[in-house]
Protein backbone atom coordinates (compact mmCIF):
# COMPACT_ATOMS: atom_id res chain seq x y z
CA UNK A 1 0.00 0.00 0.00
CA UNK A 2 1.60 3.46 -1.27
CA UNK A 3 2.00 5.42 2.02
CA UNK A 4 3.32 8.75 0.21
CA UNK A 5 0.97 11.11 1.54
CA UNK A 6 2.53 13.90 -1.17
CA UNK A 7 1.36 11.94 -4.05
CA UNK A 8 -2.17 13.21 -3.77
CA UNK A 9 -1.03 16.47 -4.97
CA UNK A 10 1.17 15.01 -7.95
CA UNK A 11 -1.87 15.91 -10.68
CA UNK A 12 -2.31 19.40 -9.38
CA UNK A 13 1.12 20.24 -9.31
CA UNK A 14 1.69 18.95 -12.89
CA UNK A 15 -1.34 21.11 -14.04
CA UNK A 16 -0.08 24.17 -11.61
CA UNK A 17 2.88 23.91 -14.03
CA UNK A 18 1.20 23.35 -17.28
CA UNK A 19 -0.85 26.42 -16.91
CA UNK A 20 2.25 28.48 -15.88
CA UNK A 21 0.84 29.12 -12.56
CA UNK A 22 4.05 27.31 -10.41
CA UNK A 23 6.82 28.95 -8.75
CA UNK A 24 10.16 27.11 -7.76
CA UNK A 25 10.85 27.08 -3.93
CA UNK A 26 14.00 29.29 -4.66
CA UNK A 27 -24.82 34.89 -30.85
CA UNK A 28 -25.43 33.24 -30.44
CA UNK A 29 -28.10 34.24 -32.81
CA UNK A 30 -31.37 35.71 -31.04
CA UNK A 31 -32.29 35.99 -27.30
CA UNK A 32 -35.66 36.57 -25.88
CA UNK A 33 -35.16 38.93 -23.51
CA UNK A 34 -33.37 41.22 -21.60
CA UNK A 35 -33.35 39.10 -18.75
CA UNK A 36 -32.03 36.70 -20.43
CA UNK A 37 -29.15 38.36 -21.97
CA UNK A 38 -28.25 39.71 -18.64
CA UNK A 39 -28.70 36.26 -17.03
CA UNK A 40 -26.02 34.84 -19.66
CA UNK A 41 -23.76 37.90 -19.06
CA UNK A 42 -23.62 37.31 -15.47
CA UNK A 43 -22.90 33.37 -15.49
CA UNK A 44 -20.06 34.25 -18.30
CA UNK A 45 -18.17 36.65 -16.29
CA UNK A 46 -18.52 35.69 -12.95
CA UNK A 47 -16.98 31.83 -14.42
CA UNK A 48 -14.61 33.39 -16.54
CA UNK A 49 -13.31 35.57 -13.50
CA UNK A 50 -13.12 33.13 -10.36
CA UNK A 51 -11.38 30.67 -12.16
CA UNK A 52 -8.31 32.48 -13.01
CA UNK A 53 -8.70 34.50 -9.76
CA UNK A 54 -8.59 31.13 -7.82
CA UNK A 55 -5.11 30.23 -9.21
CA UNK A 56 -3.53 33.33 -8.81
CA UNK A 57 -4.64 32.96 -5.03
CA UNK A 58 -2.43 29.54 -5.05
CA UNK A 59 0.43 31.67 -7.14
CA UNK A 60 0.90 34.48 -4.76
CA UNK A 61 0.38 31.88 -2.06
CA UNK A 62 3.05 29.10 -3.38
CA UNK A 63 5.40 29.60 -0.18
CA UNK A 64 3.00 28.18 1.94
CA UNK A 65 2.27 25.40 -0.48
CA UNK A 66 6.10 24.37 -0.66
CA UNK A 67 6.02 24.56 3.26
CA UNK A 68 3.12 22.16 2.91
CA UNK A 69 4.80 19.48 1.04
CA UNK A 70 7.47 19.58 2.94
CA UNK A 71 5.90 19.11 5.64
CA UNK A 72 3.69 16.42 4.16
CA UNK A 73 7.10 14.50 2.99
CA UNK A 74 8.59 15.12 7.02
CA UNK A 75 8.51 10.94 9.26
CA UNK A 76 6.48 13.38 11.71
CA UNK A 77 3.31 12.86 8.63
CA UNK A 78 3.84 9.40 7.61
CA UNK A 79 1.53 6.92 8.93
CA UNK A 80 3.20 4.25 11.61
CA UNK A 81 0.63 2.02 12.29
CA UNK A 82 -1.80 -0.33 10.03
CA UNK A 83 -4.93 1.60 11.51
CA UNK A 84 -3.25 4.26 10.52
CA UNK A 85 -2.55 3.14 6.70
CA UNK A 86 -5.94 1.72 7.15
CA UNK A 87 -6.85 5.37 7.38
CA UNK A 88 -4.64 7.05 5.17
CA UNK A 89 -5.99 4.47 1.98
CA UNK A 90 -9.83 5.04 3.02
CA UNK A 91 -9.64 9.23 3.01
CA UNK A 92 -6.54 8.77 -0.19
CA UNK A 93 -9.41 6.54 -1.80
CA UNK A 94 -12.11 9.36 -0.97
CA UNK A 95 -10.09 12.18 -2.54
CA UNK A 96 -9.28 10.46 -5.66
CA UNK A 97 -12.77 10.05 -6.24
CA UNK A 98 -13.34 13.82 -5.81
CA UNK A 99 -10.74 14.75 -8.21
CA UNK A 100 -12.01 12.45 -10.73
CA UNK A 101 -15.37 13.37 -10.24
CA UNK A 102 -14.60 16.64 -11.07
CA UNK A 103 -12.19 16.39 -13.79
CA UNK A 104 -14.72 13.89 -15.36
CA UNK A 105 -17.49 16.67 -15.12
CA UNK A 106 -15.28 19.67 -16.60
CA UNK A 107 -13.94 17.66 -19.16
CA UNK A 108 -17.20 16.75 -20.60
CA UNK A 109 -18.29 20.43 -20.18
CA UNK A 110 -15.95 21.56 -22.11
CA UNK A 111 -16.30 19.01 -24.90
CA UNK A 112 -19.76 19.28 -24.98
CA UNK A 113 -20.00 22.96 -25.10
CA UNK A 114 -18.67 23.43 -28.66
CA UNK A 115 -20.61 20.36 -29.49
CA UNK A 116 -23.75 21.15 -28.67
CA UNK A 117 -22.85 24.84 -30.28
CA UNK A 118 -21.81 23.30 -33.64
CA UNK A 119 -25.20 21.10 -33.69
CA UNK A 120 -27.37 24.33 -32.64
CA UNK A 121 -25.69 26.06 -35.45
CA UNK A 122 -24.60 28.58 -32.85
CA UNK A 123 -21.16 30.99 -34.30
CA UNK A 124 -20.21 30.38 -30.06
CA UNK A 125 -20.51 27.66 -27.15
CA UNK A 126 -21.48 29.98 -24.93
CA UNK A 127 -20.74 33.63 -25.75
CA UNK A 128 -23.76 36.46 -25.71
CA UNK A 129 -22.02 38.99 -28.01
CA UNK A 130 -19.69 38.19 -30.85
CA UNK A 131 -17.51 41.43 -31.69
CA UNK A 132 -18.19 42.54 -35.72
CA UNK A 133 -14.76 42.84 -36.39
CA UNK A 134 -13.76 39.22 -35.56
CA UNK A 135 -14.52 36.06 -37.50
CA UNK A 136 -17.14 33.84 -35.97
CA UNK A 137 -15.13 30.90 -36.75
CA UNK A 138 -11.98 32.14 -34.79
CA UNK A 139 -13.43 33.10 -32.22
CA UNK A 140 -15.65 30.36 -31.69
CA UNK A 141 -12.18 28.06 -31.75
CA UNK A 142 -10.80 30.99 -29.41
CA UNK A 143 -13.40 30.91 -26.54
CA UNK A 144 -13.28 26.79 -26.95
CA UNK A 145 -9.58 26.84 -26.31
CA UNK A 146 -10.05 29.12 -23.43
CA UNK A 147 -12.56 27.14 -22.10
CA UNK A 148 -10.15 24.49 -22.06
CA UNK A 149 -7.72 26.26 -20.07
CA UNK A 150 -10.42 27.99 -17.55
CA UNK A 151 -11.95 24.52 -16.68
CA UNK A 152 -8.40 23.61 -16.29
CA UNK A 153 -7.96 26.03 -13.79
CA UNK A 154 -10.78 25.43 -11.92
CA UNK A 155 -10.57 21.56 -11.45
CA UNK A 156 -6.58 21.69 -10.86
CA UNK A 157 -7.77 24.70 -7.72
CA UNK A 158 -10.79 22.26 -6.18
CA UNK A 159 -8.41 19.04 -6.53
CA UNK A 160 -5.70 20.48 -4.44
CA UNK A 161 -7.47 22.56 -1.92
CA UNK A 162 -9.55 19.15 -1.52
CA UNK A 163 -6.55 17.52 -1.31
CA UNK A 164 -5.03 19.40 1.46
CA UNK A 165 -8.05 19.41 3.54
CA UNK A 166 -8.57 15.63 3.47
CA UNK A 167 -3.99 15.45 4.21
CA UNK A 168 -5.19 17.69 7.28
CA UNK A 169 -8.23 14.83 7.98
CA UNK A 170 -5.70 12.27 8.04
CA UNK A 171 -3.51 13.97 9.94
CA UNK A 172 -5.86 14.68 12.76
CA UNK A 173 -7.10 10.85 12.40
CA UNK A 174 -3.53 9.48 12.86
CA UNK A 175 -2.57 11.50 15.92
CA UNK A 176 -6.13 10.08 17.64
CA UNK A 177 -4.66 6.74 16.98
CA UNK A 178 -1.57 7.60 17.96
CA UNK A 179 -2.53 9.08 20.89
CA UNK A 180 -5.22 5.95 21.90
CA UNK A 181 -1.84 4.04 22.74
CA UNK A 182 0.11 6.42 24.33
CA UNK A 183 1.20 5.56 27.80
CA UNK A 184 5.06 6.95 27.53
CA UNK A 185 5.90 10.86 28.33
CA UNK A 186 7.91 10.81 25.29
CA UNK A 187 5.32 9.25 22.79
CA UNK A 188 3.39 12.33 24.35
CA UNK A 189 5.34 14.61 23.73
CA UNK A 190 6.02 13.77 20.12
CA UNK A 191 2.28 13.67 19.83
CA UNK A 192 1.86 17.12 21.31
CA UNK A 193 4.55 18.09 18.08
CA UNK A 194 2.87 16.73 15.58
CA UNK A 195 -0.26 18.74 17.03
CA UNK A 196 1.36 21.38 16.79
CA UNK A 197 2.73 20.90 13.24
CA UNK A 198 -0.98 20.09 11.87
CA UNK A 199 -2.25 23.57 13.83
CA UNK A 200 0.78 25.09 11.43
CA UNK A 201 -0.23 23.03 8.31
CA UNK A 202 -4.32 24.20 8.79
CA UNK A 203 -2.79 27.39 8.89
CA UNK A 204 -1.23 27.69 6.18
CA UNK A 205 -4.09 25.66 4.29
CA UNK A 206 -5.86 28.72 5.49
CA UNK A 207 -3.87 31.36 3.91
CA UNK A 208 -4.72 29.04 0.32
CA UNK A 209 -8.21 29.43 0.78
CA UNK A 210 -9.66 32.37 2.69
CA UNK A 211 -9.44 34.65 -0.48
CA UNK A 212 -9.86 31.96 -3.32
CA UNK A 213 -12.57 29.54 -1.65
CA UNK A 214 -14.27 33.35 -0.11
CA UNK A 215 -14.58 33.89 -4.10
CA UNK A 216 -15.90 30.81 -5.35
CA UNK A 217 -18.82 30.71 -2.85
CA UNK A 218 -19.47 34.39 -3.73
CA UNK A 219 -19.43 33.31 -7.32
CA UNK A 220 -21.34 30.41 -6.78
CA UNK A 221 -23.89 31.94 -5.68
CA UNK A 222 -24.08 34.10 -8.70
CA UNK A 223 -23.80 31.09 -11.08
CA UNK A 224 -26.04 28.81 -9.49
CA UNK A 225 -29.36 31.80 -9.37
CA UNK A 226 -28.01 32.71 -12.60
CA UNK A 227 -27.74 29.00 -14.23
CA UNK A 228 -31.49 28.24 -12.59
CA UNK A 229 -32.98 31.03 -14.40
CA UNK A 230 -31.69 30.31 -17.38
CA UNK A 231 -32.58 26.66 -16.78
CA UNK A 232 -36.43 27.95 -17.09
CA UNK A 233 -35.32 29.32 -20.90
CA UNK A 234 -33.21 27.41 -22.79
CA UNK A 235 -33.45 24.79 -25.43
CA UNK A 236 -33.61 21.13 -24.59
CA UNK A 237 -30.10 20.48 -25.97
CA UNK A 238 -28.79 23.32 -24.02
CA UNK A 239 -29.90 21.61 -20.84
CA UNK A 240 -27.65 19.07 -21.28
CA UNK A 241 -24.83 20.91 -20.42
CA UNK A 242 -26.58 23.51 -18.05
CA UNK A 243 -27.82 20.85 -15.68
CA UNK A 244 -24.28 19.26 -15.37
CA UNK A 245 -22.55 23.02 -15.08
CA UNK A 246 -25.00 23.67 -11.77
CA UNK A 247 -24.58 19.98 -10.65
CA UNK A 248 -21.03 20.66 -10.48
CA UNK A 249 -21.40 23.98 -9.08
CA UNK A 250 -23.23 22.97 -5.95
CA UNK A 251 -20.23 19.42 -5.79
CA UNK A 252 -17.51 22.49 -5.31
CA UNK A 253 -19.42 23.86 -2.53
CA UNK A 254 -20.79 20.58 -1.45
CA UNK A 255 -17.11 19.04 -1.01
CA UNK A 256 -15.14 22.14 0.77
CA UNK A 257 -17.58 22.27 3.27
CA UNK A 258 -18.20 18.44 3.87
CA UNK A 259 -14.77 17.70 4.27
CA UNK A 260 -14.28 21.62 6.71
CA UNK A 261 -16.54 19.30 8.58
CA UNK A 262 -15.08 16.07 8.92
CA UNK A 263 -11.60 18.49 10.12
CA UNK A 264 -13.63 20.47 12.40
CA UNK A 265 -15.53 17.06 14.10
CA UNK A 266 -11.94 15.18 14.15
CA UNK A 267 -10.59 17.80 15.77
CA UNK A 268 -13.41 18.16 18.52
CA UNK A 269 -12.36 13.94 19.08
CA UNK A 270 -9.31 14.81 20.33
CA UNK A 271 -9.71 15.25 23.93
CA UNK A 272 -11.72 12.32 23.80
CA UNK A 273 -8.61 10.20 22.21
CA UNK A 274 -6.58 11.24 25.14
CA UNK A 275 -9.07 10.59 27.94
CA UNK A 276 -8.59 6.60 26.34
CA UNK A 277 -5.17 6.57 26.29
CA UNK A 278 -3.35 4.23 28.80
CA UNK A 279 -2.71 7.19 31.20
CA UNK A 280 -4.32 5.25 34.08
CA UNK A 281 -1.07 3.47 35.56
CA UNK A 282 1.41 6.66 34.12
CA UNK A 283 3.48 8.82 36.84
CA UNK A 284 2.35 12.49 37.74
CA UNK A 285 4.37 14.17 34.92
CA UNK A 286 2.71 12.41 32.47
CA UNK A 287 -0.63 13.17 33.67
CA UNK A 288 0.01 17.01 34.13
CA UNK A 289 1.12 16.91 30.59
CA UNK A 290 -1.56 14.70 28.98
CA UNK A 291 -4.26 17.40 31.17
CA UNK A 292 -2.52 20.61 29.82
CA UNK A 293 -2.87 19.31 26.30
CA UNK A 294 -6.15 18.29 26.84
CA UNK A 295 -7.12 21.90 27.54
CA UNK A 296 -4.88 23.00 24.59
CA UNK A 297 -6.65 20.75 22.31
CA UNK A 298 -10.00 21.80 22.82
CA UNK A 299 -9.69 24.66 20.50
CA UNK A 300 -11.25 23.76 17.12
CA UNK A 301 -9.63 23.80 13.89
CA UNK A 302 -11.72 25.77 11.47
CA UNK A 303 -11.20 27.36 7.79
CA UNK A 304 -12.55 30.56 8.00
CA UNK A 305 -13.32 32.60 4.90
CA UNK A 306 -14.76 35.66 4.23
CA UNK A 307 -12.08 37.90 6.54
CA UNK A 308 -12.94 35.30 9.13
CA UNK A 309 -16.91 35.70 9.33
CA UNK A 310 -17.66 32.37 7.89
CA UNK A 311 -16.67 29.03 8.79
CA UNK A 312 -16.33 26.63 5.72
CA UNK A 313 -18.72 24.08 7.29
CA UNK A 314 -21.86 21.94 6.03
CA UNK A 315 -24.05 24.93 7.28
CA UNK A 316 -22.31 27.43 5.40
CA UNK A 317 -23.73 25.09 2.59
CA UNK A 318 -27.42 25.64 3.17
CA UNK A 319 -26.89 29.18 4.07
CA UNK A 320 -24.86 29.59 0.08
CA UNK A 321 -27.85 27.65 -0.90
CA UNK A 322 -30.72 29.23 0.33
CA UNK A 323 -28.83 32.47 -1.16
CA UNK A 324 -28.63 31.28 -4.15
CA UNK A 325 -32.35 30.05 -3.92
CA UNK A 326 -33.75 33.81 -2.53
CA UNK A 327 -31.59 35.65 -5.12
CA UNK A 328 -32.74 33.42 -7.75
CA UNK A 329 -36.85 33.99 -6.49
CA UNK A 330 -35.78 37.97 -6.70
CA UNK A 331 -34.71 37.46 -10.22
CA UNK A 332 -38.31 35.95 -11.13
CA UNK A 333 -39.97 38.49 -10.01
CA UNK A 334 -38.47 40.72 -12.02
CA UNK A 335 -39.46 39.28 -14.98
Amino acid sequence: MNSDLVSLLERDILALKLIGFWKSSKDVSSFNSFQYRTYRVMFIQTTAITNPLMVVCIFFNMEHLHAMLFQLESAAFQPKSQNEYLCVYKWKKSCYLVKNLFYGVNGFLVTSGPILAMIQGKTAPIATYIPPWIHWRVYFWFQSTLTVYNATMASMYISTLTSLLIEAIIQVACLKERLQHTEETKLLVECIEHYLEIIMFTERLHQLCKIGLSIVFVGGVINICTTLSLLLVVSLMELLWFVPYLTVMIMTIYVHCFYGSILANECEDIPYALFSSKWVSTDVAHKRTLIIFMIFSKKQIYIKLAAGTLTMTLPLFVQIIRTAYAYFNVLQSLD
